[in-house]
């Protein structure tokens, strides 16, 4: 990663489980959408929902570890 001058990973994570695992290896929160706060203008649905119950949709970093 240091090779292209990266300092970390980010990700976007919209599964629940997958939220859980990235927060148990350390990935910061930096950012969250709720998942309701796009809603269909008609019936003010959301327009994504999801099977696993999960609300938001969270932007996750996690700084390289790696040697230089």
């Amino acid at each position: 990663m240091t090779e292209y001058g990266l300092s970390g990973i980010a990700a976007e994570v919209s599964s629940f489980a997958n939220q859980c695992l990235m927060d148990k290896r350390g990935y910061k929160h930096i950012n969250e959408i709720l998942l309701n706060t796009e809603v269909d203008e008609i019936t003010k649905e959301p327009l994504i929902k999801c099977d696993d119950g999960t609300d938001r949709v969270i932007l996750m970093y996690k700084k390289s570890v790696l040697p230089n």
